[in-house]
């Protein structure tokens, strides 16, 4: 029985041995491989400073006048910025809280064409200073002055050169494109802009442009949409929009557009 065991545990030793060999060697297999991989990605590398180091010199000249061009830029944009834009921002944004007073008091003729002392009024202002952030503003308050002295064509001319990113004012400037054309009778380019003002996320602007909108439908014998527009408002409405016209009598635009749409 002991002999037994004995050549049992030389054959369990010789098995153990055999797999620690064939692990071994698989061990060095992998080690070898992975140390040709590393030589084959090294040679890569290398080959590839020596084709980068190629390019440069043979384009030396080249990249030269290249970095120098970039150079050049970076300097003159620095002295533009530095000795004409902040200079010219500053004199722009003096000038437009000037504008800004006779717009706030009424005085849209002050506003427009300056008051001979020292404002020129807004349209100078934009024609002087449209690369500055006062001098596009401009723009948009000379608009809104032409609307009110009921300059229409004008009033959609600089309107339009407004590209200003405030969220208010950029709806507002649209939706007031949109009072010009309806007053001029051009009820589809009204809708247009309406609509477009209506987008707003504003709660005070977007209920007042998606009723104007509807209006101008009514004005084209859509009553179907100037409906759909004002059933929105109804239902979407909340108690911060209380107060804004548009809101409140939302019924009586329903009713009105209703019995107008059935008399049809």
């Amino acid at each position: 029985m002991k002999i037994f065991m004995d050549i049992k545990k030389k054959r369990v030793n010789l098995h153990l041995i055999k797999f620690l060999k064939k692990l071994y060697k698989h061990k060095v297999m992998a080690k070898k491989e992975n140390f040709n991989e590393q030589e084959q990605n090294l040679e890569n590398f290398q080959n590839a400073l020596t084709t980068t180091e190629s390019f440069i010199e043979k384009n030396q000249k080249v990249l030269t006048i290249i970095l120098g061009v970039i150079v050049v830029i970076i300097a003159a944009w620095l002295l533009f910025q530095n000795l004409y834009l902040t200079p010219k921002n500053a004199e722009a944004d003096e000038l437009m809280a000037k504008g800004q007073e006779y717009f706030a008091a009424g005085n849209y003729d002050a506003a427009l064409n300056g008051d001979t002392i020292d404002f020129n009024g807004f349209v100078d202002l934009y024609d002087n200073y449209g690369i500055t952030k006062s001098g596009k503003l401009a723009a948009a308050y000379a608009g809104l002055s032409y609307y009110k002295t009921g300059d229409y064509d004008n009033a959609i001319t600089y309107l339009k050169k407004y590209s200003g990113k405030d969220a208010v004012l950029k709806y507002t400037v649209l939706g007031t494109i949109g009072d010009c054309y309806a007053q001029k009778g051009e009820a589809e380019e009204a809708v247009e802009y309406f609509l477009k003002a209506a987008k707003s996320d504003n709660l005070l602007i977007k209920p007042v442009y998606t009723v104007k909108a509807g209006i101008a439908y009514e004005s084209l014998g859509k009553y179907d949409k100037a409906l759909e527009l004002y059933n929105d408002v109804k239902t979407n409405a909340t108690s911060a929009q209380r107060g804004i016209p548009e809101v409140d009598d939302i019924d009586k635009y329903i009713t009105s557009a209703t019995l107008k749409s059935n008399v049809k």
